[in-house]
């Protein structure tokens, strides 16, 4: 199998380091923190891959999926039909107050323009909605060192920040009640969180949830 990533074929989502599977440790890691704040409503993933989250999330929430890989589409279109669909999200309109949940996980740092993308998503969220996800960890030793061979290896990653331009990010776009915390993969599919002030120095990976304020209008 080929090491370097360049385009969002089979390849991508099937390789020597990571194969989605809707039952692993990580993606159940990922649905108890989302249960924590939400427990049903209208979800949207963005860059749902082969859909092993969305899956998962389809038991509590009327869930929708988009990706920019063909491959990955087709793949889901047998049980999610038009729920799931091709598309850029840089390019792709959102729906205004839509949805209960955008689900992001390592999706931002594709994106040329991530900050535009995030109005998109402030603005496709109901009042109280949440934003969650994950983005490279591009601070400190570890994280840093992690980033620039994750960037090597994927060479669709284009917008690799530190927390705090990306705590910047969602706060501009109108989020208030920003968590940010670390992650650590342990292997395929399967990870820790990391919390407190020595998160920042061990994380391979920056995690977030945003919550949309119930009563701010949106951003322009």
């Amino acid at each position: 199998m080929k090491i370097v990533k360049k385009t969002y074929d089979r390849h991508y989502h099937e390789n020597f380091a990571y194969r989605e599977s809707e039952n692993s440790q990580r993606n159940q890691k990922r649905m108890a923190l989302l249960l924590e704040q939400r427990q049903s409503g209208d979800l949207l993933e963005i860059g749902c891959g082969t859909g092993g989250f969305l899956r998962l999330a389809e038991k509590h929430f009327a869930v929708e999926g988009m990706d920019i890989s063909k491959y990955a589409v087709q793949v889901l279109q047998p049980q999610f039909g038009e729920r799931v669909r091709v598309g850029n999200v840089e390019q792709h309109p959102l729906p205004s107050g839509r949805y209960d949940v955008v689900v992001v996980y390592n999706i931002l740092e594709h994106l040329r323009q991530p900050h535009k993308v995030v109005d998109r998503i402030f603005a496709s969220l109901k009042p109280g909605g949440l934003m969650i996800g994950s983005v490279p960890n591009n601070q400190k030793l570890v994280g840093q060192l992690i980033t620039r061979i994750g960037n090597y290896v994927d060479r669709t990653h284009v917008s690799t920040f530190t927390p705090q331009v990306w705590e910047r990010i969602f706060k501009h776009s109108g989020f208030r009640e920003v968590n940010l915390f670390g992650e650590v993969t342990l292997g395929r599919n399967r990870c820790a969180y990391l919390r407190g002030p020595r998160w920042p120095y061990l994380s391979f990976n920056l995690m977030f949830t945003c919550t949309r304020s119930i009563n701010h209008p949106d951003v322009g």
